[in-house]
C-alpha cells in the first residue's frame, strides 16, 4: 500500500514540476530556438549561422551563440518527456507548424503550444547551457539517435538482474485470477499489481475502499486525470466526470452513477465516430464499438481484453448500465462500489478510445508517403494498409485532395499531386 501511494505522491511531484517548466518557457522562445536552428541546419556551420543570427536578426552575439548551444542541447540530450510532449515537440521542432499539428491531430492550438513549451524547458533543465559544447556542424540523423542507443544499452545492461520467470509467472496469476480490476492499467506502472497485491491480501472491498479514497484526494484526482491524458477528456466531458466524482465523494450515487455511465458510451462512441466507423444518426452503442460477438462489423478490435471482455458485461443488454439508465434499476442510490467501479471504467474508456484514435487515425505523411509509391489506391485498399475502415480513409483522403496533396481518380479512389509530392518531401526534408 505504501507503494502504491508512494506512486502517486510521484504522479504529483512531477505534475508540480512539469508545470513550473511551462510556465518558465515563453512559446515565443521555442520558436526563437527553432528559427536559431534552421539558420543552423541551412548555414551548415555554427560560427556562420551565429554571424547571420547577429548581422540579420539583431541578436547579440552572446544571445546568437546562447540560442545555437539552446537547439543543440534540445537535440543532443534524451530527458524524459510525456508522450505528447515528444511527439508534438520533436514534430515542431522538424518543420512542422502549430497550425498543422492541430489540424492533424485535432488538439487545440493551445494545448499543442503547452506541450511543446514542455518538451523545449525539459531539455533545457537538464542541459547547463554553458558547458554545452557549440558543434561545429548541425546534428545528423546518425548523432541524433546516438544517446538514445547509448541510453538503450544502458537499459539493456540492467535486465540481467530481473528474473523474468518470476514476472511471467506473476502476470500470468493476475490474469487467471478472478481480480475484478485487470482493465486499472492505464495510470502509473505497477498500479494493477499494487491493487491486485491488496486483492489477494484483504480481499476486493478493500480494493474498492482504496479506489474511492483516490477519488476524494485532491491533488491524487489531478494526478490520476493528468495520467489519463486523452483528447476526450475535456471541456464538457470533464465538467461531467468530474460532477460524477464530487456526487460520488458527497455519497450521492443516484447522481454518480448515471453520469459516469453515460461518458463511459460517451467516449466510445465519439471515437468511433471521430474514426467514421459509425454516424451519429446509427443505432451505435459503446457495446457495439467494443465488444465482440455482437454482430457488428463495425466493432473496434483494437480495444484490447479485459477492457473489451468486461465492457459487455458493464454496459451491454441487460448490463447495470442498461437498467439503471432506463429507470429499471433504482436499488443503486446507495451502492458506493458501483459508483466507484463506474467513474474509473469512465476513466478507462477515456484513455482506451485516445489510444484507439491514435492507432488508427491515418497520418498526413503516411497516407501521402503510401500513395506516392502505389498510387491510384481505391479506399479500401487504404483502409486495410492502415488497419482502418473505408469511411475514415474516405475522410483523410478527402481532406487531403482540399488541400490539393490527392486528386480523385474515380470514384473514392485517389492519387496523390504534384502538390502533394512537394509537401511529402517537405515533410522527409526536416
Amino acid at each position: 500500500m505504501s507503494d502504491f501511494l508512494s506512486a502517486f505522491e510521484t504522479i504529483r511531484e512531477i505534475k508540480r514540476e512539469r508545470h513550473e517548466i511551462v510556465q518558465e518557457t515563453p512559446f515565443e522562445l521555442c520558436t526563437d530556438i527553432r528559427d536559431a536552428g534552421s539558420v543552423f541546419r541551412e548555414v551548415g556551420d555554427a560560427d556562420e549561422a551565429i554571424e547571420v543570427l547577429i548581422t540579420e536578426q539583431d541578436l547579440e552575439e552572446v544571445e546568437a551563440d546562447r540560442r545555437i548551444k539552446q537547439y543543440a542541447a534540445i537535440f543532443y540530450n534524451s530527458p524524459q518527456n510525456p508522450h505528447w510532449a515528444q511527439r508534438f515537440g520533436s514534430e515542431f521542432f522538424h518543420g512542422e507548424s502549430v497550425e498543422e499539428l492541430a489540424e492533424e491531430s485535432r488538439f487545440s492550438q493551445g494545448e499543442i503550444e503547452r506541450w511543446i513549451r514542455e518538451y523545449v524547458g525539459v531539455h533545457l533543465r537538464e542541459a547547463n547551457i554553458q558547458e554545452v559544447d557549440l558543434p561545429s556542424d548541425p546534428p545528423d540523423s546518425e548523432t541524433l539517435f546516438e544517446s538514445q542507443r547509448e541510453a538503450y544499452a544502458q537499459a539493456a545492461g540492467t535486465l540481467g538482474n530481473i528474473n523474468f520467470d518470476e514476472i511471467v509467472e506473476s502476470v500470468n496469476d493476475l490474469e487467471e485470477s478472478d481480480f475484478e480490476f485487470k482493465w486499472v492499467d492505464f495510470l502509473v506502472v505497477g498500479l494493477r499489481d499494487e491493487l491486485y497485491e491488496i486483492y489477494q491480501e484483504k480481499g476486493e472491498e478493500h480494493v474498492v475502499s482504496v479506489l474511492s479514497d483516490l477519488l476524494d484526494d485532491e491533488e491524487a484526482l489531478d494526478a490520476i486525470l493528468s495520467q489519463v491524458d486523452s483528447r476526450y477528456l475535456r471541456g464538457e466531458r470533464e465538467r461531467l466526470i468530474r460532477d460524477s466524482i464530487s456526487a460520488h465523494n458527497e455519497g450521492r450515487y443516484g447522481l454518480s452513477i448515471p453520469t459516469a455511465l453515460t461518458q463511459i458510451d460517451g467516449a466510445i462512441i465519439e471515437a468511433a465516430t471521430d474514426l467514421g466507423i459509425w454516424e451519429l444518426d446509427d443505432e451505435v452503442t459503446g457495446t457495439r464499438v467494443v465488444a465482440k460477438g455482437e454482430g457488428s462489423h463495425q466493432h473496434i478490435s483494437e480495444f484490447r481484453d479485459p477492457f473489451r471482455d468486461l465492457y459487455p458485461r458493464l454496459m451491454g443488454r441487460g448490463s447495470p448500465r442498461s437498467k439503471i439508465l432506463h429507470g429499471i434499476r433504482t436499488d443503486f442510490v446507495d451502492d458506493g462500489a458501483l459508483s466507484t467501479k463506474m467513474i474509473w471504467l469512465a476513466m478507462k474508456s477515456f484513455s482506451a478510445a485516445d489510444k484507439v484514435y491514435s492507432d488508427l487515425f491515418i497520418r498526413e505523411e503516411k497516407l501521402l508517403d503510401y500513395l506516392s509509391v502505389s498510387s491510384p489506391k481505391d479506399a479500401s485498399e487504404i483502409a486495410t494498409r492502415f488497419r482502418s475502415n473505408r469511411a475514415h480513409a474516405v475522410d483523410r483522403c478527402e481532406s487531403l485532395v482540399e488541400e490539393s496533396y490527392l486528386e480523385p481518380a474515380s470514384d473514392d479512389t485517389y492519387t496523390i499531386t504534384p502538390d502533394g509530392e512537394g509537401r511529402l518531401t517537405e515533410l522527409r526534408g526536416y
